[in-house]
């Protein structure tokens, strides 16, 4: 795998899933819980904050867990999730093990496709485009940054960066529960074709198979 000498890139950005959270489980392997009343859901299940902001499961902390784990010695300049307890959980978990205190920064932006009040997929695409132009702004050259998000959400983004019309479905790439990608943007001293490159995509090496999700 080709990494570009550091003094050309821009920004390395590691865009992960969140663990699995009771949103992506059916209960009791019958009914999914978005499709019950409030009145008949778990009381502990999500946050009541906002409709289906679920907790992750006990799977899903570990899941966090290892992923944090893992880039416990891959130094971080700043961690940026969604407003969902499912993406904070993730992120809380990744800047616990950090070698150096790291920021952890809401992005209200950064949230699933389904939750941003609008549902045409080219304003989904758009938005994605709109959060990394800023974090590229945002960032010091060089800098590597974590987004946790959502699983639709990095759909949307991977499309965006790969030049991919919106889909007229939600889910182009899939991506296991904390599935990492790894796309770095870099400056004019590349040439064209090579700003933006997709290093990988919904790597899991941090989880042992049991917690693959």
């Amino acid at each position: 795998m080709y990494i570009p000498p550091i003094e050309d890139v821009l920004l390395d950005l590691v865009l992960v899933r969140h663990g699995q959270s009771y949103g992506n489980v059916p209960l009791n392997g019958e009914r999914w819980p978005e499709k019950l009343p409030l009145s008949e859901r778990p009381h502990d299940i999500e946050t009541h904050r906002v409709p289906n902001d679920w907790h992750l499961t006990p799977l899903g902390l570990q899941q966090a867990d290892y992923l944090g784990r893992f880039y416990a010695d891959l130094p971080l300049d700043q961690v940026i999730c969604s407003h969902m307890q499912r993406a904070q959980s993730t992120a809380q978990a990744v800047v616990k093990y950090q070698p150096k205190p790291v920021e952890l920064r809401i992005e209200p932006e950064v949230c699933e496709v389904f939750d941003c009040g609008s549902s045409d997929p080219e304003q989904w695409q758009a938005r994605t485009l709109r959060v990394v132009r800023a974090l590229r702004g945002d960032s010091p050259p060089g800098a590597r940054v974590m987004m946790v998000s959502h699983g639709v959400f990095n759909n949307f983004l991977l499309n965006a960066l790969l030049g991919l019309p919106s889909p007229p479905h939600t889910v182009r790439f899939f991506q296991h529960n904390t599935g990492v990608s790894r796309v770095i943007f870099c400056n004019e001293n590349v040439p064209d074709y090579e700003r933006v490159q997709l290093q990988y995509m919904n790597r899991v090496d941090h989880l042992p198979q049991e917690c693959i999700t």
